[in-house]
């Protein structure tokens, strides 16, 4: 007996459909996955973004703590904890944004649930978390498109989640005409 055989209470991967067995329709089916890698490779643009603007914060902390220490200044520490748990923030934000983003990629061809709810929690703390950054300084145009691009993923997941599913013989049918 086979592994396959012996264990019927296998545990569907994410990416797996759910048990209700219906599929999309053709039509839907396209725009899903031409939707799924918009939303992952829009997913990995912001990551690779934010790991810019992490580097770029990283490189401007060193130079400030190079000037200040040759000028015989002192950095408070809560000032650096806070540029330092900023850095962090926006890389942690990158990783997962880019680990979201590929999870969609991957799964474009299937109709799981997981990488869209993945894509939306992120995006909504990222969401969250620009607009409070745009309240603390003068915001840009960088900003204002990261602000939009989240808000496009938002929307595109939650246009994705509500399409329905057809009985796998009605999709059958449809193909067939």
């Amino acid at each position: 007996m086979s592994y396959d055989q012996q264990y019927s209470h296998r545990q569907p991967w994410l990416s797996e459909p759910g048990p209700d067995g219906g599929v999309l329709s053709p039509l839907d089916a396209e725009k899903s996955r031409r939707w799924r890698l918009v939303l992952g490779c829009s997913s990995v643009f912001l990551g690779l973004m934010s790991g810019f603007y992490a580097y770029t914060n990283i490189s401007a902390l060193i130079r400030v703590m190079d000037t200040v220490a040759r000028s015989g200044g002192y950095i408070p520490g809560d000032a650096m904890s806070r540029a330092v748990a900023i850095i962090g923030v926006f890389c942690v934000l990158s990783l997962a944004y880019v680990g979201v983003g590929t999870w969609n990629i991957v799964t474009r061809l299937s109709t799981a649930k997981a990488p869209l709810i993945a894509a939306i929690a992120l995006t909504a703390a990222a969401f969250i978390l620009i607009v409070v950054y745009m309240t603390t300084k003068s915001p840009g145009g960088v900003e204002y498109s990261a602000l939009g691009l989240n808000a496009l993923i938002i929307s595109r997941c939650v246009i994705e989640m509500r399409m329905k599913k057809v009985a796998a013989y009605q999709a059958t049918a449809e193909r067939a005409n």
